[in-house]
């Protein structure tokens, strides 16, 4: 009798293992949980990254694959030529030497991979010949806008290319559906979720772990050029009886404001230790900017704050202000302040609204509808 091939998913993420705590890895445990290994790929650095990161340069090779936990290994690529998405040129290179890494990899752990699930269209020239899926969480052409390094109609050519080849195809906000179910109409929808017992600790009452006085706005996750930190400054100017909070790391080179007195940065938190700050929050906040990035997104603090029960301070844009009732919508600085004052004043029960939203909306249940979809497909 021939003995069961073990489910194996190549998960190539947009985001490292240890950075912020995002679907990725949310991913990749719900698939492990679930009796398949994950080899976890971190992205790719380029060769330039080290002159911004030295840290980047002791490993230019790769590294060997890490366990974070049973049946599920992280490995870091080595570098790859820059400009992989301006000239589609230079991805095929790099893909063909990434194809030749995890294939050295795979050997090592002696496995055998039965589907990749990836988060990047770079990955629609990756050459090997192991079934795709496609998970679409970002317009990854609007990233253009913030590297010279990168063109959208080069990105956009190689979506298009992924969206054909893959088996099957996800996307997390109504705004990708759109725009990807030209080509893929049998695309499926699969917002974000949330780990519902994690966060719902944080309903308990203040832990006092941020030491702030009054009531305390915060935010938790990437501080990068989609955040308005400029907007929040200007708030905190207008309210000095609040304190707010961001949480997170600040992308390398980001302009960054002289913060007024009652603005406070934490950096990169733990995903663990999250629930206790999020439990200082009086009112949580998610001050995007409006832009054609943010537009496509369905944050995923969104299902964590509700978790917790909090108000939700939202920037006016489409996957936010859906959830109209529980959140507070504003434009403006002066909309930020007036809305976070209505929030400290709301009734109870929305608080019992939020967290019902929330177990809706569980990582189990959208890992489950992901595999579903592998399964039709034969992965």
């Amino acid at each position: 009798m021939s003995k069961r091939r073990v489910r194996t998913i190549v998960l190539f993420s947009a985001v490292p293992w240890d950075g912020v705590f995002a679907r990725p890895q949310q991913l990749a445990r719900g698939f492990v949980a679930n009796g398949a290994r994950v080899l976890f790929v971190e992205p790719s650095a380029s060769l330039l990254a080290p002159l911004r990161r030295k840290d980047l340069a002791k490993h230019p090779f790769g590294c060997e694959p890490r366990f974070t936990e049973d049946a599920l290994a992280v490995v870091t690529p080595p570098l790859i030529l820059p400009g992989g998405y301006r000239w589609r040129a230079v991805n095929k290179l790099n893909q063909r030497y990434l194809a030749r890494f995890l294939r050295s990899t795979l050997s090592v752990l002696g496995w055998q991979p039965t589907a990749v699930l990836t988060h990047l269209p770079g990955t629609a020239d990756f050459p090997a010949p192991w079934p795709q899926a496609y998970d679409c969480v970002d317009d990854h052409a609007a990233f253009a806008a913030l590297s010279p390094l990168w063109r959208p109609e080069v990105v956009l050519a190689m979506e298009r290319d992924l969206l054909r080849r893959a088996r099957c195809v996800y996307a997390s906000s109504d705004v990708l559906i759109r725009r990807c179910q030209i080509i893929r109409p049998d695309i499926r929808y699969v917002g974000n979720g949330v780990a519902v017992a994690h966060f719902a600790a944080a309903a308990r009452g203040k832990t006092g772990v941020s030491g702030l006085t009054g009531p305390v706005i915060g935010y938790y996750g990437g501080l990068g050029e989609w955040v308005d930190v400029e907007l929040v400054c200007a708030a905190a100017v207008m309210a000095p009886d609040f304190s707010f909070l961001l949480i997170g790391p600040r992308e390398m080179g980001l302009p960054w404001p002289d913060l007024p007195a009652n603005v406070h940065h934490k950096g990169l938190t733990p995903y663990r230790e999250l629930p206790r700050h999020l439990a200082d929050f009086d009112v949580a906040m998610i001050p995007f900017k409006d832009t054609p990035l943010t537009q496509s997104v369905n944050p995923i603090k969104l299902y964590e704050y509700f978790a917790a029960g909090k108000p939700v301070l939202v920037r006016a844009i489409p996957e936010l202000t859906r959830w109209e009732g529980l959140v507070y919508p504003f434009s403006t600085a002066a909309e930020l302040v007036a809305a976070a004052r209505i929030a400290l004043a709301e009734a109870p029960e929305l608080a019992a609204k939020r967290q019902a939203v929330a177990r809706q909306h569980t990582w189990e249940a959208k890992i489950a509808q992901m595999e579903d979809l592998m399964r039709v497909h034969g992965m």
